[in-house]
């Protein structure tokens, strides 16, 4: 063998091996403690709901206690940040919604969300609907592009923050329909949706599971739904493009991530117990009953969605003019 062959190999065992090594053994000795999973919320939202399901269920598949902890508060960057800034070994991971590629078109945060997190994977998702209150007395998502035209200034809104999923869901409406609506911050999606059933502001997006009792009451008409498929929960409800405009197809999911740094053969482990347990009968019974679709799958498809997504928002929140004081 040659000197140069040597070094060649020497090299190969030395480096690649020997950074090979350490992800290996991390993965076999992983997990050394419990983990917990921060969601970037208050508790009793969606989020938290789905949290805790996973929890439960990822537990037994990677031989540890899982616990969720709340870190509400900034629009999810306190917690989200905890979780950049986390030990990079996979014992703190982030539940959050799509809000986190939103967030980068708003806000100047301390962490950059490709390089600073590292996807787990999809967990969850679930269309956003439209709803107004009865007495605007629309019934399809025509009649009421027909109200906001016939409205100067528009129709009021109420979403649940500036620079929400929800707000964005109208504003990319009203940039593809050609109409204006005028938009109401609450604190939460709760407030949005109380403040549209007491008859304050006509509109609101809302979750399905959310809004379902207050529909079969009477008490709001269903529009449309975001995505490319009706909700089972309201199979009679017609989806934006089928209601006759198209474009406004963006979802709520949920994702699941660790720090940027986590050796890969931990997000694997990782992912492979998120995988299983998505496939459980248990967790897809609560998924289903909160309106969610299982989704699952690599790391890499989270990756492409978060990507994609960052774009499609920051072009909404860019054309809409929407900023946070």
């Amino acid at each position: 063998m040659t000197s140069r062959l040597r070094l060649l190999a020497t090299f190969i065992t030395t480096g690649l091996l020997g950074t090979a090594m350490p992800w290996a053994a991390a993965a076999e000795a992983f997990p050394t403690r419990p983990i917990s999973i921060v969601v970037p919320a208050g508790a009793g939202g969606a989020a938290d709901v789905l949290a805790r399901a996973l929890a439960e269920h990822m537990g037994p598949s990677l031989k540890t206690t899982v616990t969720v902890e709340n870190k509400g508060g900034a629009g999810g960057i306190i917690g989200t940040e905890a979780v950049a800034r986390a030990a990079p070994d996979g014992h703190t991971l982030l539940l959050s919604s799509n809000t986190l590629v939103i967030t980068p078109a708003l806000y100047k945060t301390s962490y950059d969300i490709h390089k600073d997190l590292a996807p787990v994977g999809l967990v969850a998702s679930a269309p956003n609907l439209l709803v107004a209150h009865t007495e605007l007395k629309v019934s399809t998502l025509q009649a009421l592009l027909a109200e906001a035209r016939r409205t100067a200034g528009g129709l009021f809104y109420g979403s649940p923050a500036i620079g929400s999923a929800a707000q964005l869901t109208v504003e990319l409406l009203a940039q593809t329909a050609g109409v204006s609506f005028t938009h109401v911050p609450f604190k939460g999606p709760q407030q949005a949706l109380s403040e549209t059933l007491a008859g304050r502001v006509p509109l609101t997006i809302s979750g399905v599971s959310n809004a379902l009792p207050h529909i079969k009451a009477g008490k709001l008409a269903p529009l449309a739904v975001t995505g490319s498929k009706r909700s089972p929960l309201l199979p009679e409800v017609p989806t934006f493009s089928e209601a006759g405009v198209k474009g406004v197809d963006v979802t709520l999911w949920f994702a699941l991530l660790a720090p940027g740094g986590t050796p890969p053969a931990v997000l694997q482990r990782l992912n492979t117990a998120l995988n299983a347990a998505l496939a459980s009968p248990e967790v897809a019974r609560a998924l289903q009953t909160q309106g969610f679709e299982a989704l699952g799958g690599d790391s890499a498809a989270l990756a492409r969605t978060m990507k994609d997504e960052e774009v499609i928002y920051a072009k909404i929140v860019k054309t809409a003019g929407i900023t946070v004081k």
